[in-house]
């Protein structure tokens, strides 16, 4: 037993980090499994990203509307009344947002500075995931020979790339403020 203590701070970090990240997700599974209106459907956020989806698209010259989908919980998004692609609650980054969190708090430093540091890297990825919807958007409307390269790998590239860049960060400014106060 001796021999592992060592390797204790990183068993910590392991056990926080999946105790969150499991915890996190339950309750984001709830959340999912509440009836949402026909208004905010599929449920808020899948909703709240379509609608900027489709301004974002109108504001750079599109013809762009979204609509609920009929008997699958998505938003259809359109394009000169051609259906582009549908928005599913995997499109909305919470996942990515609750993978990241999970990793930051695991390996706080911090209380203040942890939470300004998640509430940054939560709106950081939020804007990166939209920029991708439009940009995928845009690559499927007027690039479609392109969309499931797009789609399957470079975007989600992309929002993981975003979110390890945000982790290393965070990991050396961590590192830096030990060192500081040794």
């Amino acid at each position: 037993m001796k021999s592992l203590k060592p390797y204790y701070p990183i068993f910590k970090f392991v056990a926080t980090f999946a105790v969150l990240y499991i915890g996190f997700s339950i309750l984001y599974y709830f959340f999912l499994d509440l009836e949402w209106s026909s208004q905010l459907y599929p449920d808020p956020v899948t909703a709240q990203i379509a609608y900027q989806t489709q301004e974002l698209l109108i504001l750079l010259g599109y013809n762009a509307q979204t609509l609920n989908s009929v008997g699958h919980p998505s938003v259809l998004v359109f394009i000169d009344e051609s259906v582009l692609y549908r928005i599913i609650e995997g499109c909305n980054a919470i996942s990515v947002m609750i993978l990241f969190t999970a990793f930051v708090v695991a390996f706080a430093r911090g209380f203040k500075k942890t939470l300004l540091f998640i509430l940054f890297g939560i709106l950081f990825i939020y804007i990166v995931n939209l920029i991708r919807l439009v940009i995928l958007g845009i690559v499927f409307y007027s690039y479609s020979d392109y969309s499931d390269v797009a789609h399957d790998i470079i975007f989600p590239s992309v929002i993981y790339g975003a979110v390890v860049l945000l982790w290393i960060y965070w990991i050396k400014d961590s590192k830096t403020a030990r060192n500081e106060k040794s």
